[in-house]
């Protein structure tokens, strides 16, 4: 007989029966409400566990619509036919959902939502007056009253295992308050289930509604220029969040923003808000340690290098953490003297054979990008990587291909400013950047193809050149991302200085 642990794991693989559906299906395959969004990023597309990423791939849905195999929210796609974007379950032929009978529970439970309350103290089950079959009631006293059984029947379900142990192993299935949504029902056995849980709270999801708090924090907390680590940028966070889980909470005034991995927690940067004291510490701490199972995975990421002297003074050990590479805005755009000799050879060569502009990056621009990152992706396959890079390089390609995809999709509501290269009429090129502080441009993605020379020497320069017109007096070109050929690209340009930072542990 197999065990109980087995049995349970064996519970857990096998699909569930079909919530009952409240509304007719001859209503749904009428409407365009489900299924159907606005943004690439909407917070409302449906979340898969893992199970039911393994049930919607062998129906045929692509892997790669789920970012994160342990569980997440799908990777819509463009319409075929209308603007907005679609569930890639979503057959617009017949107007239904390929994958119907293994639909996942976020689908199920749909028009009825879970939610947190306002202040994240109670889960909620309510009715989303976005749906058009019902006129949405002022008040939860003014429900019908078969919505009211019906909203009851889902909420002893929900209750109950195995549902409860799913939405305890997944529970983003939870979303934040929505002022639309009618509450009929709260959920006093899953509230309760999910603090046993986070006893330190859950936190609040990373989403794009959050950058004016993430950079007023930043503001706050910056270091002189040009000390500006580039992770103190929301958007290079917020375009890795199919990758990690990351939420935020308020500790002592300041904004801490966690990731979650395989292993637990950690702070992919510091708290954000201009505290640095120990209780600080200690908190943050407790948090990640609650959430790592064990595993040694508690750390603070991007710290300042003084900041961790002080905290090293307090029991917290650091080690030397990736260094940033930061220029002089004039050095890059004049290139000159000897040092620079072989960037303004590579330059002055690539606009006497070829003709050369650059402009704004914009949304037409998106499919000539893509398959430039493409095509790109392949030369720097084949391209030569010492063996020490080799294999780290291919990974760091592979986690590429989503990541830019959402910044060719988000660049403007994360703060990215992009451009776009053509060589001769064709779209060889784009980078994206932004400004951290007040005198530093950031270069966030620089893509470039391999096959022409002097077009990566051409587009650096002449981000730089628009960064400087614009009053920044200097450029951070990020971290080697421990790649050793890179880190020697890098240092060519010859930098004014190299950001030293540190990552945190408890002793």
């Amino acid at each position: 007989m197999p065990s109980a642990q087995a049995m349970s794991h064996t519970v857990r693989q096998l699909p569930l029966a079909p919530l009952a559906q409240y509304v007719p299906g001859r209503v749904c395959a009428t409407c365009d409400v489900c299924c159907h969004f606005p943004e690439a990023d909407s917070f409302l597309r449906p979340y898969f566990t893992a199970e039911e990423i393994q049930r919607a791939v062998a129906c045929g849905i692509p892997a790669a619509a789920f970012p994160n195999e342990r569980g997440g929210q799908v990777v819509l796609v463009p319409h075929s036919s209308q603007e907005g974007y679609i569930c890639p379950a979503y057959d617009v032929a017949s107007n239904c959902c390929s994958i119907y009978a293994d639909r996942p529970l976020d689908c199920q439970l749909y028009p009825l939502a879970l939610m947190w309350n306002a202040d994240q103290s109670v889960v909620m089950l309510g009715w989303d007056s976005k749906c058009p079959y019902l006129e949405p009631p002022a008040s939860a006293a003014q429900v019908p009253h078969e919505l009211s059984c019906y909203a009851r029947e889902v909420a002893a379900t929900l209750e109950c295992e195995p549902r409860l142990g799913l939405i305890e192993r997944n529970p983003s299935l939870v979303t934040r308050y929505q002022e639309d949504v009618v509450v009929l029902q709260s959920l006093p056995v899953l509230t309760e289930r999910l603090r046993v849980r986070f006893p330190f709270g859950m936190g609040l999801l990373l989403t794009l509604d959050d950058r004016a708090r993430f950079e007023s924090a930043a503001r706050r907390t910056l270091p002189d220029d040009p000390e500006c680590p580039s992770a103190w940028l929301f958007a290079n966070h917020a375009l890795w969040r199919d990758r990690l889980r990351y939420s935020w909470r308020e500790i002592r005034g300041c904004l801490c923003l966690f990731a979650e991995c395989a292993d637990g927690w950690f702070m992919p940067v510091p708290p954000l808000g201009g505290n640095t004291d120990a209780d600080l510490l200690a908190e943050v701490f407790d948090v990640m340690n609650h959430h790592s199972r064990g595993h040694r995975v508690a750390r603070i990421e991007q710290v300042p290098q003084t900041w961790a002297d002080a905290w090293a003074r307090h029991g917290y050990p650091a080690v030397p953490g990736e260094p940033e590479y930061v220029y002089r805005a004039e050095d890059l755009v004049e290139l000159k003297g000897d040092r620079y000799k072989s960037q303004r050879a590579a330059c002055n060569k690539l606009v006497r054979e070829h003709e050369v502009t650059i402009e704004p990056f914009n949304e037409s621009h998106r499919a000539e990008c893509l398959t430039l990152h493409a095509d790109w992706q392949v030369q720097k396959r084949l391209g030569a990587h010492p063996q020490r890079d080799a294999e780290w390089a291919a990974l760091l390609l592979e986690d590429s291909e989503a990541f830019h995809r959402r910044l060719l999709s988000e660049a403007h509501v994360v703060g990215l400013t992009g451009r776009v290269v053509r060589v001769d009429g064709r779209l060889r090129a784009y980078t994206f950047g932004a400004r951290i502080g007040s005198n530093v441009w950031c270069v966030v993605a620089e893509v470039a193809d391999r096959s022409i020379a002097g077009l990566s020497n051409w587009t650096f320069r002449e981000t730089v050149r628009r960064a400087a017109e614009a009053g920044c007096r200097w450029a951070n070109s990020m971290d080697s991302s421990g790649l050793e050929s890179l880190a020697r690209s890098k240092q060519s340009y010859h930098p004014a200085q190299v950001i030293q930072v540190a990552t945190v542990y408890e002793s």
